[in-house]
């Protein structure tokens, strides 16, 4: 149950505020407001303003959404004979375990600033939103890979697939999540995914930030796959 939760915050933060950060990228391409932008700021850092304002306005709403649900579950703890309700009964008496928490919110950052910036990079090569999210499945899917699995990590958490899972960093925060809440792991696999995450994230900024300077895809032209070494060479 914390495995999907924690998928849940997760995917809802990335999708609604990822989807306006893409929303805005392409917009200022169609309208050419990003090429004034880029002529005042390194593309570096509008990519972490936007990153940054958008990230704390999904905190912001899962902090409502969580504090809403807390209380109504809270309010209604006691009415079992309704489905809907025994639901959030149920949610009430949940003990959450508060030892990998820590944990959990440095994957959530680090997964949230990755996934942001590889949405920001579909915002550079779409010239619609129509286009957007059809790219965005290339990375999305994969993200969601170990709830396929959920099975296999809680029967052999330490298996070869949960372990090589844990150290992708596409499927790194799921997967380590389901590892952490059914056995102990090792400090060091867990700095290695952190470390190999963190680098990832570190890697789809400056993927991002590459795009948004080329001036071919400001231009509204989508380049084909073999284009993209070149492009990103300058």
């Amino acid at each position: 149950l914390v495995v999907y939760v924690f998928a849940l915050v997760l995917l809802i933060s990335l999708f609604l505020t990822n989807g306006y950060l893409m929303q805005s990228v392409i917009e200022e391409k169609e309208s050419r407001l990003i090429e004034i932008l880029l002529a005042s700021v390194r593309p570096m850092q509008l990519l972490g303003g936007k990153i940054l304002a958008l990230g704390l306005l999904g905190l912001f709403q899962l902090l409502v959404w969580v504090g809403v649900l807390t209380t109504v579950s809270r309010l209604f703890a006691g009415e079992a004979n309704n489905p809907a309700l025994g639901v959030l009964a149920l949610l009430a008496n949940l003990t959450f375990p508060t030892e990998i928490l820590p944990l959990l919110l440095i994957y959530f950052v680090l997964a949230y600033v990755m996934f942001a910036a590889l949405y920001a990079a579909v915002g550079a090569l779409s010239s619609s939103m129509r286009e957007g999210p059809q790219y965005a499945v290339i990375f999305t899917l994969p993200a969601v890979a170990p709830l396929w699995f959920l099975s296999l990590f809680a029967a052999d958490p330490n298996g070869t697939v949960p372990l090589v899972m844990s150290f992708i960093p596409i499927t790194a925060p799921l997967a380590m999540t389901s590892r952490l809440v059914a056995t102990d792991v090792p400090a060091w696999q867990i700095a290695l995914s952190l470390a190999l995450l963190a680098l990832g994230a570190l890697g789809a900024m400056w993927f991002s930030s590459r795009l948004f300077r080329v001036q071919t895809l400001l231009a509204g032209q989508f380049p084909r796959l073999k284009d993209l070494p070149g492009l990103l060479r300058g």
